[in-house]
């Protein structure tokens, strides 16, 4: 079936908009463009965490990576959500690249997703493959589901957390909130 007939079916049989999707190039461009959106799926996320430096000893302090800009497809609707992350961990007996978590963070948002299991995907990984003894994850997006659909509201942003790890290292550096 190809997209101007899946139109046709499920959504309108206007001329005016299937009209746009009726040309030899725009199956290919439509493809093209939704393999960037979920080429997350092609990543293997545990060999994105790359180590800078050992711990000697115990690590006293948490490394906050912040404003990472994400965009993604809701699983729920199939219309994109996009915002930023925020990373805080402790680290275990490594420090990890900085510039791994954007891509970490981008390999989970470009799939389909929800944003709770966006941070808690991002929380997960960073405690697994990145050896964390603590993680906590922000999120703040905003969805089109909410911006132009439902309540049609486009100043409606939703917050999601995710807290995973050693809960009194949490406490002691305010990650518990």
């Amino acid at each position: 079936m190809t997209i101007e007939e899946w139109l046709k079916t499920n959504v309108t049989t206007d001329t005016r908009a299937l009209g746009w999707y009726s040309g030899p190039e725009c199956e290919d461009r439509i493809v093209r463009a939704y393999r960037e959106l979920l080429s997350g799926y092609e990543i293997d996320t545990s060999k994105i965490l790359k180590t800078t430096c050992l711990v000697n000893g115990e690590h006293t302090g948490v490394v906050r990576i912040q404003e990472n800009n994400f965009f993604s497809i809701c699983a729920h609707h199939f219309l994109p959500f996009f915002g930023k992350v925020n990373i805080s961990y402790v680290p275990g007996d490594r420090i990890l690249g900085l510039g791994k978590f954007p891509r970490l963070v981008q390999a989970f948002s470009r799939r389909f997703q929800i944003q709770e299991y966006l941070v808690k995907d991002i929380a997960d990984e960073i405690m697994s493959s990145g050896g964390a003894q603590a993680v906590r994850v922000t999120s703040s997006s905003r969805h089109l589901c909410m911006c132009s659909r439902g309540p049609s509201d486009q100043t409606v942003t939703t917050d999601t957390s995710y807290v995973a790890g050693d809960q009194e290292l949490m406490a002691r550096f305010g990650l518990d909130d």
